[in-house]
């Protein structure tokens, strides 16, 4: 029975969630990194299916956690001061609008190039967008540094969870607008790629017109020396192929691809490195939140604990505890703070009065006669 009840105790689900956290982040950076080193398609997709399954636990998490609020009437105190909301935007809106649909179409095939490929293409490269804001989780990660630097100032905890969330939420949210904006610029990328060939298919059209060349060997002869054209078919029947089957079927993704229809033409246009482009700057935003993170977690949290939560830890003692007559340590750079202002008065006024309140009482003590003292009295 104990053992059931440690299974199912409250620190471990937090602990279980904690390394949910850890593991999502490292599948967020890899989810990136794969399409920067051009991993296989079924790595990818492995890849997706998992950040399926986390989205999914934090959503089951999220309203667990809601539904427990709501029963307590804490429901204002969890999204706002525990915060809440954090966890709704890393959870819920991920798995209904990035992950879930990722997986339904891999599911029911519509990301095989086929009539509705261009369409599911064009959802999907909005909808990764959000992805960034899986980074948020790491806010939850900050309670257990928070504990290691100071186990005793729960000021401190609270106050660098609190600047690290704003500080990471402005960070996410700045590049989550521009990911947007990314697109709009990737989508010109992509939309001068479709005019380039769309260009040379009418070219090789009115050359075939006006030479009266055969078309196939004249498409042939332009476009079999273009490497960035991977393969190219005339009504159905495959002009030339500048990559393998296999490596084709194994390599290449919805995202490597740019399928440009034009009369009987079919061309497969390798945009593997715009892919390669866009993942790149996703990974280097990926390593500036963390090191934000970091930098709060290992350098402001003790620049927090020295100079504002230990004096303040130091006078809450000092005021309560007779015996403890420990002075504030006062830097020179921090000296015109208001709390080490407020510590020198407590240096400077309140202990030299407690000592020698504590001094007069001792010798008050040691120094008064008993009735005793005055009846054993002989002259």
């Amino acid at each position: 029975m104990n053992g059931k009840k440690k299974i199912f105790s409250g620190s471990f689900w937090e602990n279980f969630i904690l390394v949910a956290i850890v593991l999502v982040i490292i599948q967020t950076f890899l989810d990136d990194y794969s399409n920067y080193a051009h991993w296989s398609i079924s790595a990818r997709n492995f890849l997706l299916i998992t950040g399926f399954i986390f989205d999914l636990i934090f959503t089951i998490e999220f309203t667990i956690r809601t539904v427990i609020a709501v029963k307590k009437k804490e429901l204002k105190q969890y999204l706002f001061y525990r915060r809440g909301w954090i966890d709704f935007l890393a959870s819920l809106p991920l798995l209904l609008l990035n992950s879930g649909p990722s997986l339904y179409f891999l599911l029911t095939g519509s990301l095989a190039i086929g009539k509705n490929f261009i369409g599911v293409l064009n959802v999907l490269k909005v909808v990764k967008a959000i992805r960034v804001t899986r980074i948020l989780r790491l806010i939850r990660i900050m309670k257990i540094f928070g504990k290691i630097h100071n186990a005793e100032s729960k000021m401190a905890q609270r106050h660098i969870s609190t600047i690290a969330t704003i500080g990471v939420f402005t960070v996410v949210s700045v590049l989550l607008v521009f990911s947007f904006i990314k697109i709009n610029s990737t989508e010109k990328l992509y939309n001068s790629k479709k005019i380039h060939y769309t260009k040379l298919i009418k070219n090789i059209e009115k050359v075939n017109t006006d030479m009266d060349v055969p078309l196939k060997i004249l498409t042939f002869n332009i476009l079999s020396n273009d490497y960035s054209v991977l393969k190219c078919y005339f009504d159905d029947f495959l002009i030339f192929s500048n990559i393998a089957d296999d490596k084709f079927e194994k390599y290449y993704s919805y995202e490597d691809i740019m399928v440009i229809n034009k009369g009987d033409f079919v061309l497969y246009i390798d945009v593997s490195e715009i892919t390669k482009e866009t993942a790149a700057i996703n990974i280097q935003n990926f390593f500036i939140i963390i090191m934000l993170v970091i930098g709060y977690m290992i350098f402001y949290t003790k620049h927090f604990v020295q100079t504002i939560s230990d004096v303040a830890y130091i006078m809450y003692r000092g005021m309560k505890e007779d015996k403890y007559n420990l002075q504030v340590k006062i830097k020179e750079e921090y000296k015109d703070d208001e709390i080490f202002k407020l510590a020198e008065l407590y240096n400077e006024k309140w202990l030299p009065m407690k000592i020698k309140l504590q001094d007069e009482n001792k010798a008050k003590k040691e120094s008064n006669l008993s009735i005793n003292d005055l009846l054993n009295f002989k002259i």
